[in-house]
């Protein structure tokens, strides 16, 4: 279990973004349990509904509770079209999700700040307008994904495959993309700002 001592204090993305390291609770991230897949089906189901009834279309802000190594990065979703939205909305922040089918997955508008995801297959997922920040996907797939909107700002991205996938308006500032395949992608308002990008295949 993750503890703060003392009341958290909240600190605005903008300052975080200055910061070029990666996310320093990843570690501790990566030693909880995986989701479990039935868990898991759950929650996709829950967020189908949710887009169904008109709760996409929102939009992504993140808070970190202090400055230091200890500081958790959270999301949070505002603006959506339908606050009344039936379901509920995919909230797998700070989530293991190894060893999960998560290919074709439907999860756009979907909370996955702060995940370890490393060298799964998200071929031809949708997670258009995703939050997906300091998260670790190295060596994942991600040919023919929906990532329109996502962002993955400062997420450790290296040897991803993004072949034929979406990356309209996708963020990924101050991402480490060294090493990735974005050959066949459509790159259009795609942010790369102080990304770390050696060796990426375009």
């Amino acid at each position: 279990m993750l503890k703060n001592k003392g009341k958290p204090r909240l600190t605005n993305e903008k300052k975080r973004k200055q910061s070029p390291h990666r996310y320093p609770m990843m570690a501790v991230l990566r030693s909880q349990e995986p989701l479990d897949p039935s868990e898991f089906a759950e929650i996709v189901a829950g967020h189908r509904k949710f887009i169904a009834g008109g709760g996409g279309g929102g939009t992504w802000t993140t808070l970190v509770t202090s400055d230091d190594d200890s500081g958790i990065v959270m999301g949070v979703y505002v603006g959506q079209a339908n606050p009344q939205a039936g379901g509920a909305q995919a909230q797998l922040q700070h989530k293991r999700l190894d060893g999960l089918g998560l290919r074709k997955v439907e999860l756009p508008f979907a909370n996955l700040c702060g995940v370890s995801c490393r060298s799964q297959n998200l071929t031809a997922a949708n997670l258009a307008g995703s939050l997906m920040t300091d998260s670790d996907f190295a060596g994942s797939n991600f040919r023919r994904a929906n990532l329109a909107g996502a962002d993955f700002s400062r997420s450790d991205l290296t040897r991803c495959d993004f072949r034929q996938a979406d990356l309209t308006g996708t963020d990924f500032e101050k991402a480490d993309l060294s090493g990735a395949d974005l050959r066949g992608a459509i790159v259009k308002d795609t942010r790369f700002t102080g990304a770390q990008m050696e060796g990426v295949l375009r």
